[in-house]
């Protein structure tokens, strides 16, 4: 006896029957759903809030990272305004752009917060004397107690035009994404890059970022310790202790005074760092830190950035061309093109890993290609912007899809909507940066530990006991990490006599990212070795499935009002980040209108 379904199946296209895509699809709709709130639900006003916070306070350390790093790379001293306005710009860019990416972009709930790939070649950068930055700059204290001039400190013009540079390059480097999107070329890009390209590539983007939590940790290496040693146990040892909280309202009635929170499932970092932060406070008060400003042990003290909080406004807006207009710097414009190919590779493992979590359907090539176009969008806003870095998918959220059972598109709108009111404060930005430097060398000591991870787990399905991908992996990893070490001990290596050959020398040589990862590529693609052994067969078959026109597909990565707008502009059909509505076949789009076809 057949059921509906199947009568239905025999009136479609044979050519559909026989895809293997749709058999895919249908499977995983009949697995048991573990969402409360799915994609398309609303859930109520006081758990979208309380939802969208979850989603903010997990991001808000990574933020506070890469703020503070590009800080350093821009000799911005530790108590100067600026650093409260980058903070401030990268919680706005990361509201702003999450919004986009939920509403026009892929469509699936991912919160947007700042890529780290494009730190490395700021890093690589410092070898050059331009860009060089000494403790007295970043301590002017220190250069007025032993009686230095203040010629060695950074002027705000300094810091005003390296910033304009990284804004050129950042928009420049957006036109490759943008390119991409737009013309539906990210599939051209995924072919040449398989699991050992991208698992040389991240694993050296952490190892490049390794010298940032040392610096952090300076002023006090016993609490950068601490902090990291205490968020690992919460992460690792305590993540079933639940702490009772009250309820309140209807539920205190229906379901007891008190629910069991997983705080060290949910929020481990944050914790930690206002554990830590209270603990720092403590030893602050009992004179533990010493009160000399000239040494950096000050600034492991949680009153020594106060001063940032007073030089900020109340109230401050992020706008286009207001750090300046953005100026071009050829050697960060080529460091960026590579940090945004790194980028949208990661961007798409992630839209993979979110359609999972959502329980959805596979993201189609043209949701795919809008995906990584919006991040484009995104990071060209950004360079207008002055935030000092692109923006891209925040992987550490979609895990929380999954733990919190909801992956509601609402939450993600409320979160960027939240982001973007608490970066017109400025005060809030400028109390935030005050967060003591040790204890953020802890945070970034964890996260980077996590990023070298990630990087490594795309090699297990990888024949490891074949020489040849031993050698591809291996070399490309001791010349990213051996290469730019020779450079930063003998700087004078590669001394053309001109300025911006040599800045370009030191992103293509000085960047562990870039220059293992180009050298990966080129290994992985031409040296002979089967798809299995290089775990290529895998990746090719979760590269984009055949674009569906199924209803359930329009629903996810489109919108209820595409297929009329359609109709009346056919032109959209040929974009390839558009749905290909007219295309359907004529028993599919009798389905979409009402009028000729009601369901009994």
């Amino acid at each position: 006896m057949t059921t509906k379904n199947e009568k239905t199946n025999e009136n479609s296209n044979p050519q559909e029957k026989m895809d293997p895509t749709n058999i895919v699809i249908e499977q995983d709709t009949e697995v048991t759903t573990l969402l409360t709130y799915k994609l398309l639900s609303v859930p109520p006003p006081v758990v979208t809030i309380f939802a969208a916070l979850q989603h903010i306070l997990i991001s808000l350390p990574s933020a506070l990272f890469m703020s503070s790093a590009i800080s350093d790379v821009m000799c911005i001293p530790y108590n100067h305004q600026a650093r409260a306005t980058l903070f401030c710009s990268t919680i706005f860019m990361s509201g702003i752009c999450t919004i986009l990416q939920v509403a026009v972009g892929v469509r699936l709930p991912i919160l947007q917060g700042p890529a780290g790939s494009f730190l490395a070649p700021l890093l690589a950068l410092k070898t050059s004397p331009d860009w060089a930055c000494s403790e007295d700059q970043l301590n002017p204290n220190a250069a007025i107690a032993s009686n230095e001039t203040l010629n060695s400190t950074t002027t705000d013009s300094e810091i005003y035009e390296k910033l304009q540079k990284v804004s050129g390059a950042l928009m420049f480097s957006s036109l490759l994404e943008i390119t991409m999107g737009a013309l539906g070329l990210i599939g051209l890009i995924l072919r040449f890059i398989g699991p050992i390209t991208v698992a040389v590539t991240i694993t050296l983007i952490g190892v490049s970022l390794i010298k940032l939590p040392i610096e952090f940790a300076r002023a006090s290496y016993p609490i950068g310790i601490t902090c990291l040693i205490l968020i690992a146990i919460f992460i690792m040892y305590l993540q079933n202790v639940q702490i009772p909280i009250p309820r309140c309202g209807k539920a205190r009635k229906e379901k007891g005074k008190t629910s069991n929170f997983a705080i060290f499932q949910l929020i481990p970092i944050l914790t930690g760092l206002l554990i830590m932060w209270f603990i720092s406070w403590i030893l602050t008060i009992a004179g533990v830190f010493t009160n000399d400003k000239s040494s950096i042990e000050y600034y492991a003290r949680t009153d020594a950035k106060l001063d940032v909080i007073d030089m900020s406004p109340w109230f401050e807006i992020s706008y286009p061309g207001m750090l300046g207009l953005p100026k071009m710097s050829l050697a960060l414009a080529v460091g960026f093109i590579f940090s945004a190919v790194a980028s949208m590779v990661e961007s798409v493992g992630d839209y993979y890993a979110a359609h999972n979590a959502c329980e959805v359907e596979r993201p189609p090539k043209y949701a795919i290609s809008r995906g990584i176009l919006a991040e484009g969008v995104g990071t060209l806003i950004s360079g207008a912007v002055g935030a000092g870095h692109a923006t891209t998918s925040f992987s550490g959220n979609i895990g929380i899809l999954i733990l919190s059972r909801n992956a509601s598109r609402v939450v993600m709108y409320a979160a960027g909507a939240i982001l973007i009111l608490l970066s017109l404060f400025a005060k809030v930005g400028a109390f935030l940066t005050c967060i003591p430097s040790p204890i953020l060398g802890g945070i970034s000591m964890l996260m980077l530990g996590t990023l070298v991870s990630v990087g490594l787990s795309n090699l297990r399905n990888v024949d490891l006991t074949c020489t040849r991908n031993l050698l591809v992996v291996g070399i490309p990893l001791v010349c990213g990490i051996g290469i730019p070490m020779s450079l930063e001990k003998y700087p004078g290596l590669m001394d053309t006599g001109i300025g911006q050959v040599n800045q370009l020398l030191a992103i293509v040589f000085g960047s562990p990212m870039f220059l293992g990862g180009i050298l990966a590529m080129i290994l992985d693609n031409t040296v002979a070795g089967t798809p299995e052994s290089r775990g290529m067969a895998l990746a090719q078959q979760r590269q984009f499935p055949k674009d569906s026109s199924a209803g359930d597909n329009q629903h996810v990565y489109s919108w209820s009002w595409y297929p009329q707008m359609a109709k009346r502009l056919p032109f959209l059909n040929y974009l390839p980040f558009m749905p290909p509505v007219p295309r359907m076949d004529t028993h599919v789009m009798e389905s979409l209108d009402p009028e000729k076809n009601r369901v009994v």
